[in-house]
């Protein structure tokens, strides 16, 4: 069928008013950003989107003051959603109906659209009415943006809105957002979603997603760096264990850092957000937000950083290893943790101290980070070339050894997690993720093509090991459900 027509007001804000109006407690507006989720004021990062699945791209909840645009000082918004540091992204949302709403009720659908810099495309969103086997019924809404970028020094907004009746036997309505982007500083925002109804119903509150993730005993992780997806999977002759590995277990092929440079994507796992901004790193970082050490703490968990080149706990000098950083483990960035000497000789050591934990079930932690340094993790022989690749195999199959031969994975239920911190190629951030788990856990010689990010991994150590979220991202984050056998129902 033909979309229905829409109506678009171009505004220049000047009067505009939206996501700031109060919303009757009748029909609460699904679709709009509450002051407790968390918004990024850097145009670099990636984050969580509270409510919507990412397909593509990197899109990210932007604080509003940090976004040139012109404000109404009345109805200033928290949030508007960005297409993000790379490219264009694309987002669905389903948003569930009661049969009894039928023909009688109409919903309708807006939204304002903008874009800065140049070269930006045209970016929609469209709404289809799903039926209780997911066919499509009744007729398309479809929202349009601006068509090209705006050229002023602040950007500017075009509403658009359009609404349709409740086709019979609806269950849902499906969300599909395309926000475009072109050229290194081109941006496209949306603001102000909304979603009304008359007569007015009440829709359901904003839910994470459903975790499907086993409990386990221990979770280990490994962060390498720099090294791009298309360099490392397939590249037999240079990664031969690593690509062993991933056919052991889960490849997640569709898997995203944060950001660019490094720090803030060990921040994005530890954390739950980036917290700084640009090329910043130890002893310049001081982050005083809660951190996965204090979730694990707070559950009565055994935690440890082991870290290549450490030497004695808590060193963050180079005295025992040239290469080393004390940052490789994101931990010593957190203040709780840097300015508590006997809690950062406790937790932070020398990776020596793994393979002798690993000998007996109680001396294991239940969660740990084994950090590699600057050399071996891939970073000085030359982010992801041949022989970058040659030294991180090397290093993983040494340091992996004692691991898989430990009790803690021959008898317990043990996840591992390794993932690379950010991509060599700065137009993108892909990297490869490989998910292993012992005692049939994780599934082997799958190939997941799910969208997931650095917080998704927060999200499954979370869900592993039955702990609290830190932050909005990790959150909503979607975890690594289809990675993991699951029980079948009897």
């Amino acid at each position: 069928m033909a979309p229905i027509k829409l109506t678009t007001i171009v505004s220049i804000l000047g009067t505009a008013c939206f996501m700031g109006q109060p919303v009757h407690a009748a029909n609460p507006n699904p679709l709009g950003f509450a002051s407790a989720l968390r918004c990024t004021s850097d145009p670099n990062a990636a984050t969580s989107v509270p409510g919507w699945t990412i397909v593509s791209g990197n899109p990210a909840l932007r604080c509003t003051h940090s976004v040139r645009v012109a404000w109404p000082k009345t109805a200033i918004p928290r949030a508007v959603l960005a297409s993000g540091p790379y490219g264009a992204s694309v987002l669905e949302r389903v948003i569930p109906l009661r049969p009894e709403h039928g023909r009688r009720s109409r919903l309708t659908l807006s939204a304002w659209f903008s874009t800065s810099g140049h070269g930006v495309a045209r970016s929609w969103l469209s709404g289809k009415f799903l039926g209780v086997s997911g066919e499509n019924l009744g007729r398309t809404i479809r929202l349009g943006g601006v068509a090209r970028p705006q050229r002023h020094v602040r950007a500017h907004f075009v509403r658009a809105s359009a609404a349709a009746r409740i086709p019979s036997g609806a269950t849902a309505l499906k969300l599909h957002l395309h926000l475009n982007r072109a050229g290194a500083k081109a941006q496209s925002y949306i603001g102000g979603l909304r979603l009304e109804a008359s007569p007015s119903m009440v829709f359901a509150p904003l839910a994470p997603p459903r975790a499907q993730v086993p409990r386990f005993d221990h979770v280990f992780m490994i962060m390498m760096e720099n090294t791009d997806y298309r360099q490392l999977v397939g590249d037999t002759r240079n990664a031969p264990y690593l690509n062993w590995l991933a056919t052991q277990g889960t490849l997640l092929a569709n898997y995203h850092a944060v950001y660019h440079p490094s720090d803030e994507n060990y921040l994005a796992i530890a954390g739950g957000a980036t917290f700084v901004r640009g090329p910043m790193y130890f002893p310049h970082i001081h982050v005083t937000a809660r951190n996965l050490g204090d979730l694990l703490q707070s559950a009565g968990k055994s935690w440890k950083a082991y870290e290549q080149g450490m030497g004695t706990p808590c060193n963050t000098t180079p005295a025992y290893d040239k290469y080393y950083e004390p940052d490789d483990a994101p931990f010593i960035n957190f203040t709780d943790i840097r300015g508590n000497v006997e809690r950062c000789r406790a937790h932070l050591v020398d990776i020596r101290e793994w393979p002798r934990d690993l000998r007996h079930r109680k001396t294991t932690p239940d969660f740990a980070w084994i950090a590699a340094d600057d050399y071996d993790d891939g970073e000085v022989p030359g982010n992801g070339s041949p022989r970058s690749l040659r030294v991180q195999d090397k290093w993983l199959r040494r340091t992996l050894q004692p691991l898989f031969r430990s009790p803690a994975w021959q008898s317990q239920r043990s996840l591992l997690i390794i993932t690379w911190d950010e991509s060599d190629t700065p137009e993108n951030n892909h990297v490869a993720t490989i998910v292993l788990g012992s005692r049939h856990t994780v599934r082997a010689h799958y190939v997941s093509r799910h969208w997931y990010d650095h917080y998704s991994t927060a999200r499954t150590i979370e869900a592993a090991l039955r702990l609290p979220s830190l932050t909005s991202n990790d959150r909503y984050a979607s975890p690594f459900n289809d990675a993991f056998v699951q029980k079948r129902r009897q």
